[in-house]
């Protein structure tokens, strides 16, 4: 996997079509494409719903992490153990690898490229507090495809489809671990009836609209557990919101 060579001005190489942006106003910074994959507000609205389920010392594996976002910012605002960021596409876990690096949380973060359905012969089982994934949202036949592999690979079920998904977290979650997951709203209660098959239990849910007046959300954050208990329902959050766009922030 590739390595980042640093700088002693601690500028980060970058490849062709690259650029190095902020993420949280300046607080992290993100290598990351120009154009084609980037990351976009799902990243943020998960990584955000999933903070306080992180406790002081948890084991964090975040599932298709990408080029790295919920793990950076799980680890800057949460004090986690150790978070696992697991990545099947070659070029965004190098690119993930290059982020911790930029951002000197290499002593927190650890990137692996492999296929989510192999990690049961990874790793042992109910070895992990919280497991965290912002999934491909598209159901195989769903949708149109992009001409971008990179891009179809993290947006459509090509590689893990929600089923062997939620069968992966449900091997990977300890007895009392927290699984967050975003999804479309579409999807709701496809994923309730997968839960229902698979032991595990919806313990919290949030509604994401697009904006104040819609009258359909059109994502929705959930925490799952295996034990059952009442769900909660949090307060609905909203992309576009008075203070423009949706933002991780300290004082929400």
């Amino acid at each position: 996997m590739s390595k980042i060579k640093g700088r002693g001005d601690n500028k980060p190489r970058l490849f062709a079509g690259e650029a190095v942006d902020d993420l949280l106003f300046g607080e992290l910074k993100l290598i990351q494409k120009k154009s084609g994959y980037r990351y976009s507000a799902d990243a943020l609205l998960i990584a955000e719903f999933a903070l306080p389920l992180v406790k002081p010392g948890n084991k964090v594996m975040d599932i298709g992490c990408g080029s790295g976002v919920m793990s950076l910012i799980l680890a800057r605002r949460s004090k986690a153990g150790q978070i696992l960021g697991v990545e099947i596409q070659k070029p965004l876990a190098g690119m993930a690898e290059r982020n911790v690096a930029l951002n000197r949380l290499g002593a927190k973060i650890k990137i692996i490229e492999t296929d989510a359905k192999k990690l049961p012969e990874l790793f042992k089982p109910r070895s992990f507090d919280v497991v965290v994934s912002n999934p491909p949202f598209i159901k195989t036949g769903a949708g149109f495809l992009s001409k971008s592999r990179e891009r179809s690979i993290a947006r459509n079920e090509l590689k893990i489809s929600m089923t062997e998904l939620i069968d992966v977290c449900g091997y990977l979650l300890k007895p009392k671990g927290r699984l967050a997951l975003i999804y479309p709203f579409a999807r709701l209660l496809e994923l309730a009836e997968v839960l229902e098959n698979s032991g595990l239990h919806p313990a919290r849910l949030r509604l994401v609209f697009h904006k104040k007046e819609d009258p359909l959300p059109i994502l929705f954050c959930m925490e799952i557990q295996k034990v059952k208990t009442p769900l909660v329902l949090d307060p609905p959050c909203y992309i576009e919101n008075e203070r423009g766009r949706f933002h991780v922030g300290r004082d929400r």
